[in-house]
């Protein structure tokens, strides 16, 4: 046959291909059906009474979503007439902290310095990726607790922080630096599992334990409950162990056999022998 009659025929058929590909299979998308809502988890979701630290709070929110999230915020309201939202405060995005399975953890931090034992309202709102929302309204007062908690010697120093251990038994310390008669009760939970904490031999100090269940992310919530029974928040922190310590000993392994193979690559060749 003619070179060129298969040449045309060729790019005949290829042309063919691409525009059948494209109206039968490239136009093609995926679709995701999401009917359920997402479901913010009251009870990890920052609330009450906050130990003041710098005026600047830092909030988390914990949502439960089957699918997936697409974004979540915590707005900040000064209280108005009749106890509804006044003025807004601040507004802000809040960023993903960690994800366990449909549960994830989110963390915002407030720039705006809010007035000590005044009461806001603050608003949060999760959003799932299909669009549906579920908000959770609640209020926030900033409170002067002085008081110093330490987790296997390590301190918790913000209103929330990361702490990267490596076995699985916790103790945590709470130190009353002011106030201590005051104080009835510490009360603690961790992903919502309530903890016990025993006032030891020096009234300003009170001890927990806990033994993780296995590598994971954990947040833990601590309240001092005073003798009236008002509650105010200590201090929120999560626990992280296992994930994040294993990469410097990855990087290090994959930098020592980077290495090593740089060195074989440059090693010079023995001479064969005449």
């Amino acid at each position: 046959m003619n070179p060129r009659v298969l040449r045309t025929a060729a790019w005949t058929f290829i042309i063919l291909s691409v525009v059948l590909g494209g109206a039968y299979f490239w136009g093609t998308s995926t679709i995701i059906a999401d009917s359920t809502p997402p479901q913010i988890v009251e009870a990890a979701t920052t609330s009450g009474a906050i130990a003041y630290f710098t005026g600047k709070p830092t909030v988390i929110m914990v949502v439960t979503e089957n699918i997936g999230m697409q974004e979540a915020t915590a707005e900040i309201f000064n209280i108005g007439l009749l106890g509804v939202r006044g003025s807004l405060v601040q507004k802000v995005t809040m960023t993903l902290d960690s994800r366990t399975g449909t549960n994830y953890q989110y963390k915002g931090a407030f720039t705006t310095v809010l007035d000590a034992n005044k009461e806001y309202i603050i608003v949060y709102t999760a959003t799932d990726t299909a669009g549906h929302k579920d908000t959770y309204e609640t209020k926030i007062k900033m409170v002067a607790v002085e008081g110093k908690v330490t987790v296997n010697g390590i301190e918790v120093k913000n209103t929330y922080d990361k702490i990267y251990v490596n076995t699985l038994d916790l103790s945590i310390q709470v130190t009353m630096t002011a106030g201590a008669a005051q104080v009835k009760e510490i009360k603690g939970t961790v992903n919502t599992v309530a903890l016990t904490f025993q006032r030891g031999y020096n009234s300003d100090n009170w001890y927990a334990t806990y033994k993780l269940p296995g590598d994971g992310s954990y947040t833990f919530f601590l309240k001092v409950v005073d003798q009236a029974g008002g509650e105010v928040m200590l201090a929120s922190f999560g626990v992280e162990l296992g994930t994040e310590q294993r990469w410097p000993l990855i990087i290090g392994t994959l930098g020592v056999l980077g290495v090593a193979a740089v060195y074989f690559s440059l090693k010079p060749e023995p001479k064969p022998r005449r």
